[in-house]
């Protein structure tokens, strides 16, 4: 048996509070699983570490299974904890392209906290079978982009679209000076997406980049696409069967809200607004590609979204290890999630 050892982010206890360790575990639980990896107990012993999940498994853990680790959410430190209790320091692998600070250095109310969008990106990383070489990312509904750069972070090609222009401004803007600054090689272009009646129904602002001159010289490029649009059209904006997961912050009904197609005002109905985009993400999703969406409890119940991706022929995961997410951000919301793959 091999017994490891994680100290977990500093940050990890003040997202979940009281759920954390709960939620650690079964993310790792996710993580291992998809790397042929079966956790045998969890430990309950005190290591000696200020916050932290130990755990043992029949075999030790290869370099791609050490590599899912290190990029899960609870992730700080990684010990091998000896016969003798002593911890052995395991080095962490290089999994990242582009630094962390590009998710992190941004701060607005109403952001997601990178530490659950990489949580969310795990599960769906551990749900998706499309075996594809490079993933490609698509968050519907990206806010300010947090989901984009976490998805930068890691390697993958990504999309995003958002309906408030003024934040699809930020994120360009924001893009262009963080890869000009960091002397990053990049590309530009911007292009529009028309309909079947060939009526334009968003731009669209692209970026070719990697972090190593090298491989911009090569053409092995990330890609960056960004459109400002209504995720209801999705199917016009998205390339059929083109992405390996979607990972979405649903509106909580208290910092976001949607567009009604009637009028400008804000609807604060998240239930209707997944009714009607569901069949426009499912379109963009491969095979075997896996959806992970978030959303609060206080305005629509778990049973009620699995409804609405079942209806849309997609399978959701109702068994541990993806889910008993349910944990409390603040009064008004009451966050939980749910996996679902396209078969």
């Amino acid at each position: 048996m091999h017994q490891y050892a994680i100290l977990a982010n500093p940050g990890h206890n003040r997202i979940y509070f009281d759920t954390a360790l709960k939620i650690a575990r079964l993310e790792l639980e996710a993580i291992t699983q998809a790397q042929g990896i079966t956790i045998e107990a969890f430990g309950e012993d005190d290591l000696g570490l200020p916050a932290s999940v130990s755990f043992t498994t029949s075999q030790p853990m290869d370099d791609a299974a050490l590599k899912a680790i290190v990029a899960s959410s609870i992730y700080y430190a990684l010990f091998e904890v000896q016969a003798d209790g002593l911890l052995r320091p395991i080095k962490a692998p290089q999994i990242y392209t582009f630094p962390n600070g590009m998710s992190q250095i941004l701060k607005y109310v109403g952001k997601t906290n990178e530490q659950f969008t990489r949580l969310m990106i795990n599960l769906a990383l551990s749900a998706c079978k499309t075996q594809s070489e490079q993933i490609r990312l698509v968050d519907p509904m990206c806010g300010k982009g947090t989901t984009l750069y976490e998805g930068m972070v890691r390697g993958f090609n990504v999309e995003g679209i958002e309906i408030n222009t003024k934040w699809t401004q930020e994120i360009q803007a924001y893009m262009v000076k963080y890869l000009k600054t960091g002397k990053y090689k990049h590309k530009v272009t911007k292009s529009k997406r028309n309909g079947p009646d060939g009526k334009k129904v968003a731009d669209c602002f692209s970026v070719d980049t990697a972090a190593d001159k090298a491989d911009f010289a090569a053409g092995k490029l990330q890609n960056f696409k960004l459109y400002p649009g209504d995720t209801r059209q999705a199917n016009l904006l998205l390339k059929k069967n083109s992405c390996d997961i979607l990972v979405s912050d649903l509106p909580y009904g208290v910092q976001h809200g949607n567009k009604n197609a009637k009028d400008e005002k804000l609807d604060r109905s998240a239930l209707t607004l997944l009714e009607e985009a569901v069949p426009a993400w499912r379109h963009g999703l491969k095979p075997k590609g896996a959806m992970v969406i978030s959303f609060n409890e206080f305005t629509m119940k778990w049973r009620d979204v699995a409804k609405v991706l079942q209806a849309n022929g997609l399978t959701v995961l109702d068994e541990a290890p993806y889910t008993g997410y349910l944990h409390r951000v603040d009064q008004s919301i009451n966050r939980n999630l749910i996996v679902a793959i396209k078969p």
